[in-house]
């Protein structure tokens, strides 16, 4: 049994949350660049972040994995940045965030998120098939997260 197995299984014991049938609505984002990025019935998860910290697991976790384009492994990351101040979002995030080597949905709106599950200071982690939510499990360290992540794209 590998390292890599124990965190995992240790970690969907702990963080793996009951859904009561949840279903999505397909979305349409605008990324850092001001692009369109869609959840749609291709997506099969999705990784939302409301934090700078769980942000920073995101950004670690998928530059140490070389994901560079979710959609193509049938992800989507969303960044709600709806809590920070819009003029931090304009000067300092929204810039940041264009040197990344993926894309990523920016919400400035919470309402946008409305009725996603979150866990202050976590990585909400969903896995969908055709939008219905099938489980959530949130994440608070890289290593978990990353590992997570390695079973979507296998």
């Amino acid at each position: 049994m590998t390292l890599r197995s124990i965190l995992l299984g240790a970690t969907l014991a702990i963080a793996s949350v009951g859904v009561n049938a949840q279903t999505l609505s397909s979305t349409e984002f605008q990324d850092a660049n001001e692009q369109t990025i869609s959840l749609n019935q291709q997506t099969k998860w999705v990784l939302l972040s409301s934090e700078k910290a769980a942000g920073k697991a995101v950004k670690e976790s998928l530059e140490a994995l070389e994901i560079t384009d979710l959609e193509a492994v049938g992800g989507l990351y969303v960044a709600d940045v709806s809590a920070m101040p819009g003029f931090i979002t304009k000067l300092f995030a929204i810039p940041k965030m264009q040197d990344y080597s993926f894309r990523m949905a920016v919400v400035n709106e919470e309402a946008q998120l409305n009725g996603w599950p979150k866990k202050e200071d976590h990585v909400t982690a969903m896995t969908l098939n055709n939008l219905k939510v099938e489980s959530v499990e949130y994440f608070d360290n890289t290593e978990a997260l990353q590992a997570w992540i390695q079973t979507k794209i296998q």
